[in-house]
């Protein structure tokens, strides 16, 4: 009976330590993105306005613990896109138009020998879509109002 009893609380003792934490990058209504141990995050402390890169080593109660340092959630204002946090329209639509101006401009070039003025304007007006995409969408996530930080235990 004491055998069954040691095995049944080294089991217990077992599944609590083989619990899970994630830190939870929660947007609201959008999709939230989801990092584990071993994940590399980018993002800005409230204090300085360096980009900070590192991969995560622990995740405690309200840290994040780091090579050589830690991170209270509450001191990060801000996290690089990444590919868990990037959202289609945000970069398609930045890449498509100057993917589709250059291939545009250089097609009709190729065909016709010259560059027509019609040409010069459609394509011209694709490039500048795409690069004022990637101007005007931020390559980076606030942590304010409803986009939050938190880390998940289960």
């Amino acid at each position: 009976m004491r055998y069954y009893f040691f095995i049944a609380l080294l089991m217990c003792c077992s599944i609590v330590r083989a619990q899970h934490k994630l830190l939870m990058l929660d947007k609201g209504n959008r999709k939230s993105a989801y990092y584990k141990v071993g994940d590399k995050i980018a993002f800005f402390k409230k204090s300085s306005r360096h980009k900070v890169a590192a991969e995560i080593l622990d995740l405690r109660d309200s840290t994040i613990v780091f090579p050589g340092f830690e991170v209270r959630l509450k001191d990060i204002s801000a996290l690089y896109i990444d590919d868990k946090t990037k959202w289609w329209l945000q970069f398609k639509i930045s890449q498509l138009s100057l993917l589709c101006g250059s291939i545009y401009i250089f097609a009709d070039v190729a065909n016709t020998g010259t560059l027509k003025n019609e040409t010069v304007v459609v394509g011209g007006v694709l490039l500048g879509v795409g690069g004022l995409a990637r101007v005007i969408f931020p390559h980076r996530i606030k942590i304010k109002g409803r986009t939050r930080l938190r880390i998940l235990k289960f």
